[in-house]
Order: structure tokens, then sequence, then C-alpha cells
């Protein structure tokens, strides 16, 4: 009987990824698999390490990171009293734990991150397209030698708005976008492992215009821990909320 559930639910699930050809399909694909399950809250520590033009190390430092979906995040970096709350798409800046400036700034990746798993695909859907992808644009490719689905760009185009999913776990694997002065970004997410339900990558590169600028790399990794929504709060943010 163990055997055949197990068959079943291959079979059920090589069906359903069977009939992915739209934008549409593959969000409901994605909250079919994980909805209910992906993890609420996720910490890490995170090893920053940047490149100068020349792709010599320009700097490294370790930033404390904590996010609760669908819509929370928080970067405390290694200068004390620096960091950036992410709510509701604003960005809160502190400098000495004094609060600099507020602005819009989605921050689009907690969606794909696991945001959507704590939203209906139809606002899912939305956002997507708030945020500029075109949902019409929709194939199958490989990367790295895996199947993934793109949303947002034909085969060949690394120049328009897009993300790529791998197919068989419904991850994302890379974002691409148009940043300042016509620049492309290159995000590309590697090495995930799973937790509690869902996953999480635990290498980031970041290439501009086709340059390494970036690397991170996830350390220390807890998910599903009680957060306090002060971590969160602008108006009164925790001190150190790691320790």
């Amino acid at each position: 009987m163990k055997y055949l559930m197990a068959f079943s639910l291959l079979f059920i699930s090589n069906w359903v990824a069977a009939q992915i050809t739209s934008t549409g399909q593959l969000l409901d694909a994605m909250q079919m698999k994980y909805r209910g399950d992906w993890f609420e809250t996720f910490t890490f520590e995170q090893q920053t390490i940047q490149y100068d033009g020349n792709g010599a190390i320009r700097d490294t430092a370790v930033w404390n990171e904590a996010i609760h979906y669908p819509d929370k995040f928080r970067i405390d970096y290694a200068e004390e009293g620096r960091f950036v709350i992410f709510r509701n798409d604003s960005a809160y800046r502190f400098t000495n734990y004094e609060q600099q400036s507020v602005r819009l700034e989605p921050q689009e990746f907690l969606l794909f991150k696991g945001g959507m798993y704590f939203m209906p695909a139809f606002q899912v859907l939305n956002k997507l397209k708030e945020y500029g992808y075109d949902t019409d644009i929709f194939r199958e490719d490989r990367l790295n030698g895996q199947r993934v689905y793109v949303v947002g760009a034909e085969k060949g185009n690394l120049k328009t708005k897009q993300f790529w999913v791998n197919a068989d776990h419904f991850f994302t694997v890379r974002r691409i976008s148009r940043v300042s002065q016509g620049r492309t970004l290159d995000v590309q997410y590697s090495n995930h492992q799973k937790f509690d339900g869902g996953w999480v990558e635990q290498t980031v590169t970041f290439y501009l215009d086709e340059r390494l600028i970036q690397v991170e790399q996830y350390l220390n990794i807890e998910v599903n821990q009680s957060l306090k929504d002060d971590i969160f709060n602008p108006k009164r943010p925790i001190k150190n909320w790691w320790k």
C-alpha cells in the first residue's frame, strides 16, 4: 500500500507538471504543492561578498536578516545601528538607530521566496503584473541542466524582466530585471535546501551587465520560529533582535 501511494503521488505530480503551459497554471501548481506547508518565518546570517570592476573582492561582511511572509523583511548590516525594514512595499532606513528615510521600495523577491503561499493565486498574479512581469509570456527552458519554467521573456532574451522556476520543486532559481541607467541585473539562486515544507536557497549570486558584483551565503538558517512584530515595526524596532 505504501508503495502504491508513493507511485500515485508521483503520477499526480508528473501529470500536474505536464499540464503547465501558462503562468496561471504554474501559480496554481505551486500553491497546490506548498500552500499551508511553507514556513512563515525565516532568519539567517548572510555572508556578503562584494566584487570590484576587476573581479577582485572589494568587501566582506556578515548581515543578520529576518523574514515574516508575506511582506516583512529586515536587514541589519555589520555597522551597529544601521538597518532597513521592508514592510508592505515600503523601506524604512536607519542609521545609529534613527530613522533616516522612508520610501516606496517593493521587495518583489519576497513573493518568490515564499510570500506567494500566504495569499491567493489571483493576488499573486496581480502582484506580478504590478511589478512589471509580462505574465502572458511563458515557456520551458533549462538552467544548469535542470528543467525550468520562465515567465516574462522569450527564449534568448536576457534583457527583459523575467523569473525562472525549477520545474520539479517549484523554487525560484533566477530573476532578471532592468535597473538604473538601463543596466541588466541577473540574480541567480542556488544550493537549495528543504526546510519544514519549503525550500531555502543558500547561495545568491548577482551579475550586473554580466559582471559578478556580489555573492551571498546563508548561514545558521532557522525557520518557523516565533518572531516579535517589533522586529519589523519602524516606530519601535528592536535592537540586536538576533541576540
